[in-house]
């Protein structure tokens, strides 16, 4: 199965970065990229492994909240790993 993820401005100075990773859940999709890029799972991932209130995945451009992690993905679908931004 191949899942192109597509991880957005906070890997390689902002740049995007498309990857074919396999799974059938958006969570072992983003266990194989974690796997790739080791550094990511501090920005992604709370010290009890849920997602960061911030970071939303979009899985063929569809919320997959609210759990993303568990959410069922096919082979050929597109996931988009992004980080929200506050201010004010």
């Amino acid at each position: 199965m191949s899942i192109r993820a597509t991880l957005h401005p906070f890997l390689n100075d902002g740049a995007e970065v498309q990857m074919d990773v396999d799974g059938k859940t958006v969570g072992d999709c983003i266990k194989a990229v974690v796997g790739q890029y080791p550094h990511m799972e501090k920005k992604l991932f709370d010290k009890n492994g849920k997602l960061k209130g911030f970071v939303v995945i979009l899985v063929n451009g569809k919320d997959a909240a609210p759990n993303e992690l568990a959410y069922p993905v096919n082979d050929g679908d597109a996931l988009s790993v992004l980080i929200m931004l506050s201010g004010g």
